[in-house]
């Protein structure tokens, strides 16, 4: 009994104390609040710690958010989807319960915003606001917020709250990144001490390679609204399109001796393409903002830095669509409390100004709604008005020979709301043809014309001072087969989703070989299939073609991905020779499976084929003679058998992190090829023999002692692959494991300087003028620093470089015309070997994006892309990112070649 009742006293001791620290939490967080559902459990009684002592995992949050849906009928969850490493992305709506009923005739009438033919809403209709909170994993302050924001609404009486959820739908995005988030949260509690640690040196402040920002595979996801590369993206983009929001934030942190972002951004850092308007709305909002630090005594800033032009990042992407967003940065504490320039920095103190300006925010759209709603009408008017004035009055795009580079880039458009039609009739552009049924047309004249303009068109930029990736136009990125169109056009249907896939074995089996041609972006994933099936598998280095005919076809055979209706005369019947037999040309590195010689059998070696063709998207054609109708015969030397690959792929500290996980990604995702990740440190005990492949995205590897780099050249010497990128390519060069030269202009890349003049003979008296005179050095004032040093990097523009396509690095690709995108400062000579420089820059390169004259002086006539010998072993050099942040699918595809190809370029000649 006595027992009994120590317990039960000591459980009244915590409870006042728990009460006690939920007082002063609220006190501290919620300062005006004045009435407080009891009912309603605060985030430290469900977590059982205050808010800002700990990090609290993606799994905790989303138990506090439907716990608060059990309690609160103001507070609804729905999942949106789910991240690489499984955890739940959510979106939680709070609204009064009267909206909540309605919400899908709420939605309805919001969409009518996007037409321009009808009235803007009534200012009875609710605004939509949308809190985003954590796209980079350790920015951490903001999903701790966003339990805060949802407590608050769920539980406050006061009549401002109750307005705000009469008048508005409210979604909150706790964590638009949970895979990084957990990864800083898991490293900021491993690491917390007690008492907390303010020395910015503990480790506790000081993350390991990569840190939380990005997702699994390394990707900043705030450069992902755009590309759509990621799955977390793909979901939240879902869901932004099933209702474009008014107001949209995005909340972020920056270093620890800042204060408080909030936009307006400066001038110079606007899109040239979003209308004014939209902009100068954010002054009116910023009043809201402003008054909310004001009345904590968080200093703050705005109108400097910070891009807000491009549609890549999650606060601009939403002004595509006449939504208000904004960027909203807070110092970052990075642990429980950092020392800082402006006082000691804690987690709780940058939480506290997130919780701020998320209600500030929710307080500006309520009473400035009447004016969002028309802001976003007038948007769409915009759009359209200049849709209608664009020179080109469309863009068709489509290749019949690729039918997966052409699908992937139609999903990204109707993932994007774009309207897209099919090909009327078979039409040539700018002596391109685009075949009915296998082509697209985007006209300019639509509402959501800014998106198309992004993904179509080139943006040469005048300022300097952009701090990320200025060139983003994605069908350069993939590089696919288009053309604008400047006069009027037909459209055929609208096109609202992807054709079913068609990839089959397109007739009976074969007693001779099997083709796939390498012009389709899949025929790498088809290749890769195949060796895991322990299928031999040979390409050719020299196009063919192979005799058609369709008087031969058994109905049913094919379907659209057969040879326009045809199929081989000799896999499924015996060429007739009459007028109806034609021809089909396979290009370089087409793959040739013979029947003869494998470890399969014919009847397990077609299974294998067939299951591939389906999984991979491909055509694949049965054959039963050698015996081509042009170009070289099946028997030729000219294909040669190709060996499976094993690759490792450097890792860790010292290696850029979002080059790694590009490569990750490309790799995993694209072909389901398991490549071994290599921590640099690891090397020099790491068995490199049992890989043939070796990839050096950019970093650092000057750690790497001189053992270590022998055991790599007497790898690669032996007949190993090597590929490097960026400033993994300087490096190789500067070790002598390639005989190739960097550009002498490199160094002059990184510094931002004018290479020297040539040297001129002098005179005597002109060498005494010289020594005489006092050197002329360059003075500028201070204030201009920014923006004269900003001018001289090479940040992300697209360059246009000549592609060698019968090259094996170059395999599949049918034009010459490479486009690039070039963010380093590595730039290559050509190479002495006149037959290695697979892709040269040209001598007038820039394409789309920012970048300085000299700049553009420095690339042209450099090398893009060496593929060169060393010993037994080669070595494919890449001046820049082929896989930049997985959307470049046009270099990417190079890449991958290098993979299967690389180890065939050994030709003796020099």
């Amino acid at each position: 009994m006595k027992q009994f009742v120590k317990i039960t006293k000591l459980l009244t001791v915590l409870s006042i104390f728990w009460i006690q620290q939920a007082a002063a939490q609220n006190n501290y967080f919620f300062p005006k609040a004045t009435s407080l559902d009891a009912k309603i459990p605060t985030p430290e009684q469900f977590l059982g710690y205050p808010i800002g002592t700990y990090y609290t995992r993606i799994d905790q949050v989303a138990a506090y958010f439907r716990q608060l849906e059990k309690v609160s009928d103001r507070v609804h969850v729905q999942s949106i989807g789910k991240t690489y490493e499984q955890r739940e992305q959510i979106i939680v709506t709070i609204t009064a319960p009267s909206n909540y009923a309605k919400l899908e005739q709420i939605r309805q009438e919001h969409l009518t915003q996007v037409d321009p033919a009808k009235p803007v809403l009534s200012p009875s209709a609710p605004i939509i606001i949308h809190l985003g909170y954590g796209v980079h994993g350790n920015e951490t302050s903001s999903t701790e917020t966003s339990l805060l924001t949802g407590y608050y609404l769920a539980a406050s009486n006061d009549a401002e709250t109750q307005k705000w959820l009469s008048e508005s739908v409210i979604f909150i995005d706790p964590a638009l990144n949970p895979d990084g988030r957990d990864r800083a949260a898991n490293w900021h509690n491993a690491y917390h001490s007690f008492p907390a640690v303010g020395d910015p040196v503990d480790k506790e402040h000081q993350e390991a390679w990569p840190n939380g920002r990005t997702n699994h595979y390394f990707t900043d996801l705030n450069r992902d609204w755009l590309n759509l590369v990621q799955v977390e993206s793909r979901n939240r983009l879902a869901f932004f399109h099933q209702w474009y929001p008014n107001v949209q934030i995005d909340f972020h942190e920056q270093g620890a001796n800042a204060t408080y972002y909030f936009e307006p951004t400066p001038k110079s850092h606007e899109s040239p393409i979003i209308p004014q308007f939209l902009y100068d709305f954010q002054v009116i909002l910023a009043k809201y903002h402003a008054k909310a630090l004001d009345d904590i005594g968080s200093l703050y800033f705005t109108k400097e830095n910070y891009d807000n032009l491009s549609p890549i990042y999650g606060s601009t992407y939403p002004k595509f669509f006449g939504s208000v967003a904004a960027t909203f940065e807070q110092a970052s504490s990075r642990g429980i409390l950092q020392e800082s320039s402006n006082g000691p920095l804690t987690f709780a103190f940058t939480i506290r100004n997130h919780l701020a300006t998320s209600f500030s925010t929710i307080r500006g759209a309520v009473e400035e709604k009447s004016g969002l709603f028309k802001v976003q009408k007038d948007f769409f008017k915009y759009a359209l008005a200049q849709g209608q004035k664009n020179p080109a009055k469309g863009f068709v795009f489509g290749d019949s020979n690729d039918i997966n580079l052409t699908q992937k880039f139609l999903g990204l458009l109707l993932q994007h709301h774009v309207e897209v039609y099919e090909v009327q009739d078979k039409l040539t552009q700018e002596g391109k043809t685009f075949e009915k049924g296998k082509s697209y047309i985007v006209p300019s004249a639509q509402p959501n014309f800014l998106i198309v303009h992004s993904i179509f068109e080139e943006n040469a930029l005048k300022d300097s001072i952009f701090y990320d990736n200025t060139g983003w136009s994605i069908v350069h990125a993939y590089g696919l087969k288009y053309a604008k169109l400047n006069t009027a056009f037909a459209k055929g249907a609208t096109v609202k989703s992807l054709p079913a896939e068609t990839g089959r074995l397109t007739g009976a089996q074969s007693a001779y070989a099997y083709l796939i041609n390498s012009a389709d972006y899949n025929f790498t994933k088809a290749l890769y299939q195949l060796q895991l099936k322990k299928v031999f598998v040979k390409t050719a280095f020299k196009p063919f073609a192979v005799s058609v005919g369709s008087a031969s076809v058994t109905s049913g055979d094919f379907g659209a991905a057969g040879s326009a209706g045809s199929n081989s005369a000799v896999g499924n019947a015996k060429s007739t020779g009459n007028s109806s037999s034609s021809k089909k040309s396979y290009l370089p590195g087409s793959l040739v499976i013979p029947v003869v010689g494998q470890s399969l059998s014919p009847d397990s070696l077609y299974a294998a084929l067939k299951s591939v063709a389906v999984s991979a998207n491909v055509e694949i054609l049965p054959v039963s003679t050698g015996f081509s109708a042009e170009g070289i015969d099946l028997g030729s030397n000219n294909i040669r058998g190709l060996r499976k690959p094993e690759v490792a792929l450097a890792f860790g500290q010292g290696v850029t992190a979002s080059e790694a996980g590009q490569v990750w990604f490309l790799l995993n995702q694209q072909l389901n090829l398991p490549v071994s990740k290599i921590d640099l440190q690891s090397f020099a005990r790491a068995p490199l023999n049992r890989y043939n492949v070796l990839v050096l995205p950019g970093g650092t590897y000057t750690e790497w002692d001189k053992a270590t780099v022998d055991k790599i050249k007497n790898w690669v010497n032996e007949g190993g692959t090597l590929i490097t990128f960026q400033t993994a390519t300087a490096w190789a060069v500067k070790q002598g494991i390639v005989q190739e030269k960097l550009s002498e202009t490199d160094n002059f890349a990184r510094r931002g300087e004018t290479p020297p003049a040539a040297p001129v003979e002098k005179t005597k008296s002109a060498d005494s003028a010289a020594k005489s005179a006092k050197p002329v050095r360059d003075r500028l004032d201070y204030a201009r620093q920014e923006d004269v040093e900003g001018s001289k990097r090479i940040n992300g523009a697209i360059f246009q470089a000549d592609l060698d396509i019968t090259h094996p690095i170059a395999f599949g690709v049918t034009s010459r015309k490479l486009f690039i995108n070039k963010n380093g400062p590595t730039l290559l000579l050509p190479s002495a070997n006149k037959y290695a420089t697979v892709a040269q820059y040209s001598a007038k390169p820039f394409i789309n994006g920012y970048s300085s004259k000299a700049n553009i002086g420095k690339v042209a006539n450099s090398a893009a892309i060496i593929a060169t010998t060393s010993g037994s072993g080669e070595v494919i050099l890449f001046a820049d990112d082929p896989t930049y942040r997985g959307y470049w699918l046009g270099t990417g595809r190079l890449f991958l070649n290098a993979i299967f190809f690389g180890n065939l370029l050994n030709t003796g000649y020099r």
